[in-house]
């Protein structure tokens, strides 16, 4: 396997250190509408302590300078610190530290740290250290704000292709911020940015761009751990029925922040996927999962808007409970065919939905999908 750490040391130092080599792009035009458009992202930073990771040549760190209390600057690559310190030579408030941001350790606490396709340097494990360290760097309250790529377009320059590059989805980059807790601590997504664009690189080639950009706010953990929120008495029975046991493949389809995905896991010890409709039920899912290391590697979490899009494999579930999803989704009908391909043969579905039926049911109602209620 190659030293991928290596390799990518190698390539930035054989970067020269212009804009070209920072953006992709040497029009002076779009340094500056790039720069405001990273400007109007960041949280207010008048008197603010600011830490740069990846400062490079400098195009951010003047614009911070020129508000904050003070910036602490940082690159791995010297060339590129010795034109930012001459791009920003008339600002006193900039402190220059040449150092990997992979291992670089600083005492000092931050009001804001900043970066700008960091991540895609690095690989998923170093990602998760690295924001963990983030969190140590932030004052509370303090925030995060970082910019980053998901996949380009196949006809993007070769120079852009290395081992090192990791183009993330916006998903992807979800998981990775929200599912780290640091002494009580988590960054908790407060505006975020997803933009698909066009860009001309050398030798007139246009490429595609996906692009993300995060605002993360440190914040205490709530107290509220997942064995403490509410559960479905009738989902509990209904899996004590049937006997789960350990080494059983169990989905749950509208699991919320997990409640029944950590019953089930530490109750039967069974292997359980639930699936979540929104960011922030993933967030608080993935938080109690990360407080659980008992449970956690029995418990996988996925967040997909249209579940009936989903495609798990055939006969891979003995159990799959749905609740309370059915008015979520386009096409219900198209989940309940998936259902019967996700199913191993003796497998059970089981599903709990609102109504506005007395309790019990009429034995005449007929079961269907109306426009707002199940009945």
């Amino acid at each position: 396997m190659a030293d991928v750490d290596k390799d990518r040391k190698e390539f930035w130092s054989s970067q020269p250190a212009v804009l070209d080599s920072m953006v992709l792009c040497d029009n002076p035009l779009f340094q500056e509408a790039d720069t405001n458009y990273m400007v109007q992202y960041l949280p207010p930073i008048a008197n603010k302590s600011v830490l740069e990771l990846g400062a490079g040549i400098g195009r951010l760190t003047g614009e911070i300078a020129k508000k904050a209390k003070d910036i602490t600057a940082v690159d791995f690559m010297q060339h590129f610190l010795d034109v930012n310190k001459v791009n920003n030579r008339h600002m006193s408030n900039i402190t220059y530290i040449c150092d990997d941001f992979t291992k670089f350790q600083i005492d000092k606490k931050y009001d804001l740290v900043v970066s700008a396709w960091l991540f895609i340097n690095t690989k998923d494990e170093v990602v998760d250290k690295m924001i963990g360290q983030v969190l140590e760097w932030l004052q509370p309250g303090g925030y995060f704000t970082f910019r980053e790529s998901g996949p380009y377009d196949e006809d993007v320059p070769m120079r852009f292709k290395q081992n090192f590059f990791y183009h993330r989805t916006p998903f992807k980059l979800h998981q990775l911020l929200g599912g780290v807790v640091k002494d009580g601590h988590i960054l908790t997504i407060t505006r975020c940015k997803n933009s698909r664009f066009s860009m001309k690189y050398d030798h007139d080639i246009a490429a595609a761009v996906t692009e993300v950009f995060y605002v993360a706010k440190k914040v205490p953990i709530e107290p509220v751990l997942a064995s403490t929120l509410p559960l479905t008495t009738i989902s509990c029975s209904y899996l004590k029925k049937m006997g789960v046991v350990a080494g059983w493949q169990v989905l749950v389809v509208g699991c919320g922040t997990g409640a029944l995905v950590f019953h089930i896991a530490s109750t039967y010890g069974a292997d359980v996927l639930g699936v979540n409709f929104t960011i922030k039920d993933f967030n608080a899912a993935v938080i109690h999962q990360k407080c659980s290391p008992d449970i956690a590697s029995l418990i996988l979490f996925e967040m997909i808007v249209a579940v009936e899009e989903a495609d798990y494999g055939a006969e891979c579930f003995d159990v799959i409970l749905i609740q309370e999803t059915q008015l979520m989704m386009n096409d219900p009908t198209k989940l309940f065919a998936n259902i019967r391909k996700w199913l191993k043969p003796s497998g059970d579905v089981f599903l709990v939905e609102q109504n506005s039926c007395p309790d019990p049911l009429p034995s005449d109602v007929e079961w269907k999908r109306p426009s707002k209620i199940v009945s």
